[in-house]
C-alpha cells in the first residue's frame, strides 16, 4: 500500500448500471497507488458539479475548522494553516483578511441542507492558495495534485550493487521509518517486509552482476521525491516499486502489479494460456502512449508470468495514474506482493525462503526483459 506525502488524487465519476437501484454518483479521492481516501457524495446543481465541505477535512486536512453565519451567508474555512473567506452564491473567495483575492467558476450553495462546494474549488483554488502543481485530465476526471514544499533531497544513492554494462535497476521498497505502512494482525509491517524482499532480489542480483540501487536500505524515511531523484539522479533504466497490499475482505490475496497511466484505468487480465503469454488477453478501458508506457507494461507482462507460480490467485496488472511512477522517467512498475491482511499471504511474505524465491523470480523477469532490449537492438542495427 502505498501513503505518501505527494499525493495523487483521481477522481473517478460513474453512473449506476441499469440493472442496479439507482443511487446519487459518487467521486472518490485516491492516493498515488489507486487506495481511496475518501468516497465523497457528488451532486449535480445548475450544470455544476459540488461535494460537501467536509470532504475538505476528509480528503486534505482532519483538523480543518469551519465557520458558517447564515445571516450574512458566510463561510469561513481554516484549512492547513490558511483561513478561506466564501459567501454562498458568491463567486468570490478570499484568503487571509484579503490578502489574496480568488473567483470561482461555481458558488458555493446550500443544497438539501448541506453546505457544498463547487468540484472547481478543489481544482482550481487549493492549487493556488496551497501552491499545488496541478495537472487534470478531463477526459476520466483525473487530478495529480503535487505538493511543492518538498525537501530538499540527499541523492546520494544508500546502496549500489556493482556490475558491468550500463544497465541499473533501481528497488524502491515502499514506506520506512514512521510511515510502516500497513500492519498485519501479527503487527509485522509492510515497511520491513519489502525492505527485506529488496536485499534479497539485490542478493539475488549479484549471481547476474546487475547493477541495483536501493533507494533506501534501512528502516528510513524516503520522501516520494527524494526516491524518484534518486533514480534519476544515477540514470537508472528501470524502476520497480515493492509494496504490500490490503484488504477489508480477509479472502482477497495474491500479486498485483500496477503501470502507471495518467490517462485512465486499464486492467489487462493475466495470461489465460502461460504458453502464449507474448499476447496476453486483455480488456481495454483506456490507452495512453506515453514515453515510457510500452515498455512499462513489457517487464509488467514478464513479471506477471515469472511470478504467476508464486501468486494463489491469477496476477492483475493494472494501470491508472500513480503519482509514485509518474514522474519515474524510465520504465516502472509498481508490486503489490500480497495482502497483508491475508493469512495465506501474510505467512508467505514473512518466511525468509518464499522471499528467497520471489527475488529470484523478479530478477529472473528483470534479464528477460533486458534480453528482449538487446535483441531489439539487435534487430534494429542489422536493418
Amino acid at each position: 500500500m502505498v501513503h505518501q506525502r505527494i499525493l495523487s488524487i483521481a477522481i473517478l465519476l460513474w453512473s449506476c448500471s441499469s440493472y442496479v437501484i439507482a443511487q446519487s454518483p459518487s467521486i472518490r479521492f485516491v492516493d498515488g497507488s489507486g487506495k481511496t481516501l475518501v468516497r465523497a457524495q457528488v451532486t449535480d446543481q445548475s450544470g455544476g458539479l459540488y461535494l460537501p465541505v467536509q470532504t475538505l477535512r476528509e480528503a486534505f486536512d482532519p483538523e480543518m475548522k469551519q465557520q458558517y453565519t447564515s445571516l450574512t451567508k458566510q463561510l469561513t474555512l481554516n484549512l492547513r494553516g490558511k483561513q478561506l473567506h466564501l459567501r454562498l452564491e458568491s463567486l468570490s473567495v478570499s484568503v487571509d483578511a484579503d490578502e489574496m483575492k480568488l473567483s470561482l467558476s461555481q458558488p458555493p450553495l446550500i443544497i438539501e441542507g448541506q453546505l457544498m462546494l463547487p468540484l472547481t474549488f478543489f481544482t482550481d483554488i487549493l492549487p493556488q492558495v496551497y501552491d499545488f502543481g496541478v495537472a487534470h485530465n478531463p477526459l476520466i476526471q483525473t487530478i495529480h495534485i503535487t505538493e511543492k514544499d518538498a525537501p530538499v533531497p540527499d541523492l546520494t544513492p544508500t546502496r549500489v550493487t556493482e556490475g558491468p554494462g550500463n544497465f541499473l535497476v533501481i528497488l524502491d521498497p515502499g514506506h520506512g521509518g514512521s510511515d510502516t505502512g500497513y500492519l498485519a494482525s501479527t503487527r509485522v509491517a509492510e515497511k520491513d517486509i519489502v525492505l527485506d524482499l529488496a536485499k534479497e532480489i539485490e542478493k539475488a542480483a549479484r549471481q547476474y552482476q546487475m547493477k541495483v540501487v536501493l533507494t533506501r536500505d534501512a528502516d528510513s524515511h524516503r520522501h516520494p521525491k527524494e526516491r524518484i531523484d534518486i533514480a534519476q539522479q544515477n540514470q537508472g533504466k528501470l524502476f520497480l516499486s515493492l509494496h504490500c497490499n490490503a484488504s477489508f475482505s480477509p479472502r482477497a490475496a495474491g500479486i498485483h502489479l500496477y503501470v502507471s497511466n495518467s490517462l485512465g484505468i486499464t486492467q489487462i487480465d493475466p495470461p489465460t494460456n502461460p504458453s502464449h503469454t507474448s499476447q496476453p488477453s486483455a480488456t481495454i478501458k483506456a490507452v495512453s502512449q506515453e514515453e515510457y508506457l510500452a515498455q512499462s507494461r513489457q517487464f509488467a507482462r514478464i513479471l506477471q508470468t515469472e511470478l504467476e507460480a508464486l501468486s494463489p490467485v491469477p496476477i492483475l496488472l493494472t494501470e491508472i495514474p500513480l503519482s509514485t511512477l509518474a514522474a519515474v522517467y524510465m520504465p516502472a512498475v509498481l508490486i503489490e506482493v500480497g495482502y497483508l491482511s491475508n493469512e495465506i499471504d501474510e505467512a508467505r511474505l514473512t518466511e525468509a525462503d518464499n522471499l528467497a524465491l520471489m527475488a529470484r523470480e523478479i530478477v529472473e523477469a528483470i534479464q528477460t526483459y533486458i534480453a528482449g532490449l538487446d535483441q531489439a537492438e539487435g534487430v534494429g542495427s542489422d536493418r
